[in-house]
């Protein structure tokens, strides 16, 4: 970890409009999107660029939304990082406003009315005895399968759910829950996304939070952070003092990878000679003239899910303790509910509590947005965290599209085509929907950080050739 490089670029002291725009030399790179991927890439930049947004403010996915005085996130977010130099950036930019807690996520079993603590293969204790004993059996069998040699290598996401933790929790938890976020079967999905999404205990860790209520937290993300002020959005925010000033409402419509420019929708046109984008591989495909076919072909198979997230405030305080709640049974309307009041005090008036839920749906699964608040209500009523009596004092219902992108058993073959593609073109794209990959944060911002230094590499190549 380059602690010292992250200490240089953020002591320097850029003002958006002289720092960055004295450092411009021969070579002009483009940055499409002012996200987090295109923050940072513009923050690890050596050579000058342009940043340009087509929304009227930076942030990406990373924005809040303001409403009656609640601070609701544009989707639920929340900070982690296994990676140093990430988690360090991370820190040096939010400063004062870095909160870091410990994680209360929590599953909810309608058929038995109990809670159980996330990850449901580390915390069965509470379940029916009989619940219990299937998935231990289970994962006993899997095990004994492994070591065996019975098992062979899963094809898919389902076998490798089955292979991992036995039939009980496939059956109790994982398929459901699976269909229910990425609206298809995990029989269509592959597993090369897996890493730190699934926690993966040990049997000593799925025996002990069996036998007992365990206070052991499982997973990457047992302890998380969220800024105290401004909601998600301050992380975006903090980046733009030391990047090149935004220039925002400037939407992509067209680029010419021969010609290396790029046409906005004011219907100025801009020259490049490296294009950082950070727009969706199937958008970014479609602006471009004369894409090959093969090209267009892999990037209308990629597949993605929307998320319908209602916003809401309570007018009762600390309607829970929980930060985030599962639900897999298809008699709820979403899939999981976050309480932003329980991120940060700051995000909710006082006396008051604040509620998003995330209701998942794509092609595969049409959405019925009707009365999605009254829903979300009734499904709170019914686990107790809410009361008949409670009032809804604010709200603000979003579909986002895409919110996740989907790993299809093509998923790797098609982006691999388009982002080589890309590449021989001077064009990297990066981001979570610019890799298409199910990227975090701390992804997103080391994804820019790649981009940067593919680009600070090809400069530095020219150069020496020049010289």
């Amino acid at each position: 970890m380059d602690t010292q490089a992250i200490n240089l670029k953020l002591d320097t002291d850029m003002t958006p409009n002289d720092s960055v725009e004295s450092q411009h030399g021969n070579t002009r790179t483009m940055i499409l999107g002012a996200g987090l991927a295109g923050l940072s890439a513009g923050l690890h930049l050596t050579s000058g660029y342009d940043l340009y947004e087509k929304e009227a403010r930076a942030g990406g996915c990373a924005k809040s939304i303001y409403t009656e005085g609640f601070a609701f996130d544009h989707g639920p977010h929340i900070l982690y990082s296994v990676d140093p130099y990430a988690t360090q950036l991370i820190k040096r930019l939010l400063n004062d406003n870095f909160h870091a807690q410990g994680r209360e996520a929590w599953i909810y079993h309608a058929s038995t009315d109990v809670f159980t603590k996330f990850p449901f293969q580390a915390n069965l204790h509470g379940l029916p005895v009989s619940i219990v004993k299937e998935c231990i059996m289970g994962v006993m069998e899997a095990i004994r399968k492994k070591e065996q040699g019975d098992a062979q290598a899963p094809k898919n996401y389902e076998e490798w759910i089955y292979q991992t933790f036995g039939e009980g929790i496939a059956k109790h938890l994982m398929i459901p829950y699976s269909e229910k976020i990425w609206t298809i079967s995990p029989k269509l999905m592959n597993y090369e996304w897996i890493g730190r999404r699934v926690p993966t205990p040990s049997l000593d860790q799925i025996l002990e939070g069996a036998l007992k209520d365990s206070s052991q937290l499982v997973g990457f993300n047992n302890e998380f952070w969220y800024p105290l002020d401004d909601g998600i959005e301050a992380l975006p925010k903090s980046f733009l003092p030391h990047v090149a000033k935004p220039k925002t409402q400037m939407r992509a419509t067209r680029i010419s990878h021969k010609k290396k420019v790029v046409e906005f929708s004011d219907g100025s046109r801009q020259n490049y000679d490296f294009l950082i984008s950070t727009l969706a591989l199937p958008t970014v495909v479609k602006l471009i003239e004369d894409a090959p076919s093969y090209v267009v072909q892999a990037a209308d198979e990629l597949e993605y899910n929307s998320i319908l997230c209602v916003n809401f405030g309570v007018n009762r305080e600390k309607i829970t303790n929980q930060h985030w709640l599962y639900f897999y049974e298809p008699d709820f309307y979403g899939h999981r509910v976050s309480f932003p009041m329980n991120l940060s005090p700051n995000t909710t008036p006082k006396g008051k509590s604040s509620v998003t839920c995330e209701v998942a749906y794509s092609k595969h699964r049409k959405l019925n947005r009707e009365n999605a608040v009254e829903r979300v209500v009734e499904d709170l009523i019914k686990t107790g965290i809410m009361n008949p009596d409670d009032t809804v004092c604010a709200e603000n219902v979003k579909g986002i599209t895409p919110a996740y992108i989907i790993y299809d058993l093509n998923h790797k073959k098609n982006t691999t085509i388009i982002r080589e593609w890309l590449q021989e073109q001077d064009i990297y794209s990066c981001g979570r929907f610019g890799e298409w990959e199910y990227y975090n944060m701390d992804h997103s911002i080391m994804s820019g950080k790649r981009a940067a230094e593919w680009v600070n590499a090809r400069v530095a190549a020219n150069n020496e050739w020049a010289s």
